[in-house]
């Protein structure tokens, strides 16, 4: 009995033991989740001795300066995405802001830490520097985005008036078409022309005939020649192909 006893007195120990692990120099204590080795994960609480904390050192003012405008860049995002209610959201976080400013006061950091945040001045005024350089950027690709969109827009316009010439005269050639087609009184794409003659066909005899009446011949014929072979009538003859070449095609 003694034996169990002594065994369910070390039980607790051993788990109060185990809830302790040390990092470097640095005592952690672990919650009953991790040391249950559950899937649940649980903050940590560091114990830091008495010792280091007397090296420790408190917050510069730029630090607390830097935190101070930080928490007001992000309560005038929270505010302007932020719908009704904003004087009350605004009240809260400035109470808020004002509370952590306070703990931050008398806040005290490791001197590594200290030395960190020294620097943060420096990197504010490169940040701002660096946030009016954009601006600048933005601003002048505002500009040349604007310049686009008005050419775009100056483009569209032209390219419908183009578009309206081009029915204008789209219609204005169908208007000459049919006036065509009325000229040569087409129907159905067949050109109605009246039948041939029977003087018509005896034509090349009555030539000859006429010709045979005439006593010098060569002079009217070399004449008739010519005026065959002229350009003039090179183009008439070009033309009425063209004609007919269009009538077979409409």
């Amino acid at each position: 009995m003694s034996s169990k006893a002594n065994a369910t007195k070390k039980m607790p120990q051993q788990l109060k033991r185990n809830r302790k692990r040390k990092i470097g120099h640095e005592e952690v204590e672990l919650s009953e989740k991790e040391t249950g080795q559950t899937k649940d994960t649980s903050l940590k609480q560091v114990k830091i001795a008495s010792s280091k904390r007397k090296t420790w050192q408190p917050l510069s003012k730029s630090s607390r300066e830097y935190l101070q405008t930080m928490m007001e860049t992000v309560i005038i995002a929270i505010l302007s995405n932020s719908g009704r209610e904003n004087e009350q959201i605004q009240y809260q976080l400035n109470c808020l802001k004002k509370r952590l400013l306070q703990l931050c006061e008398t806040l005290k950091v490791p001197p590594k830490k200290l030395q960190d945040l020294t620097s943060v001045s420096s990197l504010l005024k490169m940040e701002r520097a660096k946030y009016r350089t954009n601006e600048e950027g933005l601003t002048l690709l505002q500009e040349e985005i604007d310049k686009i969109v008005e050419t775009t827009e100056s483009m569209t316009g032209s390219i419908q008036a183009l578009k309206n010439k081009i029915q204008i005269l789209t219609s204005e050639v169908e208007e000459e078409e049919e006036k065509i087609k009325q000229m040569f009184q087409i129907d159905s794409g067949v050109l109605s022309l009246p039948e041939l003659s029977q003087k018509s066909l005896k034509a090349p005899t009555l030539q000859k005939e006429i010709l045979a009446q005439i006593p010098n011949q060569n002079p009217l014929l070399k004449d008739l020649d010519i005026l065959h072979n002229s350009s003039q009538m090179k183009n008439m003859l070009t033309f009425i192909e063209e004609a007919y070449e269009r009538l077979d095609a409409s």
